[in-house]
């Protein structure tokens, strides 16, 4: 999800929920907080559940809850429920700009990936191609042409045969003989 569909998400819940409110002021819960907490907890979590779409952050969202909850005096709290659903509400907020703060970052695996080889298969990669120039400069003209041509350029065996005034059947042994021998060499490495 985008930051325009966060942004929106929150802006329509800002909205809908100012106008979930009462107009009027609603009389003073006869229970205690704590027990009210306890009455509400699970719709709370839902709303943050549904609202995070993250079960471990609305836990941790809902516990805040209860923390602020604790810090006011009973007798100025009101209507609990919707005292706990303001609570929410900026709650919510709160952690929507604190990630919209936060710069996004790749995960570490991928942060330490290289794109360049291990420093041993590095070596020893470069240690088969000298290897393997070695191994062509002692191929004949020829052989290492048809190879060349055909491995490097993309010509086709008869193009080949063409240019070295041979048959396309010669020039597939040409080509084959040169893979032989480079392949038979390089596996005694």
């Amino acid at each position: 999800m985008d930051s325009f569909e966060n942004h929106l998400r929150l802006y329509y819940f800002l909205v809908l929920s100012r106008h979930r409110e009462p107009l009027v002021s609603t009389p003073v819960d006869p229970q205690p907080p704590e027990e009210q907490f306890r009455r509400h907890s699970s719709e709370l979590l839902r709303f943050f559940t549904r609202q995070t779409r993250c079960s471990e952050l609305a836990a941790d969202l809902r516990q805040e809850t209860w923390l602020r909850l604790q810090g006011r005096p009973a007798g100025e709290i009101g209507n609990v429920r919707a005292f706990l659903y303001r609570i929410a509400r900026n709650l919510l907020i709160d952690h929507h700009r604190q990630q919209q703060a936060r710069p996004q970052l790749a995960p570490l695996d991928e942060a330490l990936e290289s794109e360049l080889p291990e420093p041993e298969r590095a070596t020893e990669d470069s240690r088969r191609l000298a290897r393997l120039q070695t191994l062509m400069h002692e191929l004949p003209e020829h052989l290492r042409q048809a190879l060349l041509w055909n491995r490097l350029d993309g010509l086709t065996q008869r193009e080949i045969g063409e240019r070295l005034g041979v048959s396309e059947s010669m020039a597939g042994r040409y080509i084959l003989k040169a893979l032989e021998y480079c392949q038979e060499r390089m596996d005694d490495l």
